[in-house]
């Protein structure tokens, strides 16, 4: 029994210090190594599994050593590392994005529903049910192959404007909208396989609104998908650049395989012009739909500082391994409301 007992210390000790050691490491997530930027993403379960991990060890420690010094601090610098990235998305900080209030009809609202549906996915009602559902005035749909291009287009008659982009790779992407699309550029930022769109979109009252919407490729390599092996996956920096320039309120979203934890500005190069609806209410974290225990915010939803938020969801699983979002965004006419 005493040796099972050591044996199990040594295990305990063991993932602790691999714990410390890949917490304090993820601090370096914005270096050039794939692997570290991998580390970025389970902050969650490694704050959870920090804090357990203090608990069983110090029962441990009956005479404090140099090396239980080493493995308690190095947990303890983990913690307070993946705190600091995972404090932005608690009710502890402010929101980036106003809560809608007061509205009135000098403010002009619509919704969006945005999903990666998981090309291999080959159930199209639970997603179509929560579109008649829903009702959103913008559905964006990534993953889309022929197949569910073709499912899709049951709600053509409720959408009558939209943008198709197929391909059977995993980054197919489709848009539809209940509003006039005045002009949708097809971009490809990083990679010839994988699309983006810059959408111009006219709003029931007239305004007009640009209207992002990006798949990129996750810090990963694979076989037969595309990846940007070799290359730093700046997507999100050229697509910065251009809303630097913008004209008018500007709405970013897709799934942008990654983690933000807030920190918008280091993803796009932007400085204050895009704001993460997350902040300050919550992970609403959207993957993995398949594994309660390996879930982060990966679908999400960025507006510059014309846009307060009304509504924010996480929507039930359609058998994809992505939830779908759901967001209501009122635009502030601030001309009309000081009359």
């Amino acid at each position: 029994m005493e040796k099972i007992k050591k044996i199990l210390v040594i295990i305990l000790y063991v993932f602790a210090f691999i714990l410390a050691v890949s917490s304090i490491l993820s601090f370096f997530r914005n270096a050039e190594i794939r692997y570290l930027k991998m580390l970025d993403f389970p902050r969650i379960q490694f704050f959870a599994l920090s804090f357990i991990v203090i608990l069983c060890l110090i029962p441990t420690f009956k005479k404090w050593q140099w090396h239980s010094y080493l493995l308690f601090i190095g947990l303890l610098i983990g913690l307070i590392i993946n705190s600091s990235f995972l404090i932005n998305y608690t009710s502890l900080v402010s929101v980036d994005v106003p809560t809608a209030k007061d509205l009135t009809t000098a403010n002009t609202q619509f919704s969006l529903l945005l999903s990666n549906v998981k090309m291999t996915n080959r159930k199209s009602q639970p997603l179509l049910e929560l579109i008649n559902l829903k009702k959103p005035d913008l559905v964006l749909a990534m993953e889309v192959d022929k197949w569910w291009d073709k499912e899709l287009k049951v709600i053509e008659n409720e959408y009558p404007y939209s943008q198709h982009t197929i391909n059977e790779v995993t980054y197919g992407m489709v848009l539809y909208s209940k509003f006039p699309l005045e002009k949708v550029e097809v971009a490809y930022l990083t990679n010839k396989k994988v699309p983006s769109f810059e959408s111009t979109i006219t709003l029931a009252d007239g305004n007009k609104i640009s209207f992002y919407s990006m798949h990129p490729v996750p810090p990963t390599h694979f076989k037969d998908l595309p990846d940007n092996a070799g290359q730093q996956e700046n997507a999100l920096k050229k697509l910065g650049k251009k809303i630097k320039g913008r004209k008018l309120p500007t709405i970013v979203a897709g799934d942008f395989n990654d983690v933000v934890w807030s920190y918008v500005d280091d993803l796009t190069g932007t400085k204050n012009i895009l704001y993460d609806v997350r902040v300050g209410r919550g992970f609403y974290n959207s993957f993995n739909a398949e594994n309660f225990f390996m879930r982060w915010p990966l679908d999400h939803v960025f507006v510059t500082k014309e846009f307060h938020l009304k509504n924010l969801e996480r929507l039930p699983k359609i058998g994809s391994d992505h939830f779908p979002m759901y967001a209501e965004f009122v635009l502030i006419n601030k001309e009309k409301d000081k009359h």
